[in-house]
């Protein structure tokens, strides 16, 4: 039987507003019962690897909100279902 794959970028919030009022754990259970939902099976979760320029950006993102506020490393959710 074949299967067919999909991934799933999961990003959370960085800073202290993604310190004080992020849910790592709600977001996470929110995607994979959503996927669940569909059909899809959870196969693998991958950690984004992010580069240079993203740690810039995200260094720019806080120094102009004040800290507040900057993109997080998120994850890679792999899930399959039969065809």
């Amino acid at each position: 039987m074949q299967k067919v794959n999909k991934v799933v970028r999961v990003n959370f919030a960085g800073g202290l507003l993604g310190m004080i009022f992020g849910s790592s754990k709600g977001k996470v259970q929110s995607v994979i019962q959503s996927e669940n939902s569909e059909g899809w099976n959870f196969i693998e979760a991958i950690t984004d690897q992010p580069n240079l320029i993203i740690y810039v950006v995200r260094l720019l993102l806080l120094a102009i909100t004040l800290g507040l506020w900057t993109l997080s490393t998120g994850y890679l959710f792999v899930f399959e279902k039969p065809r």
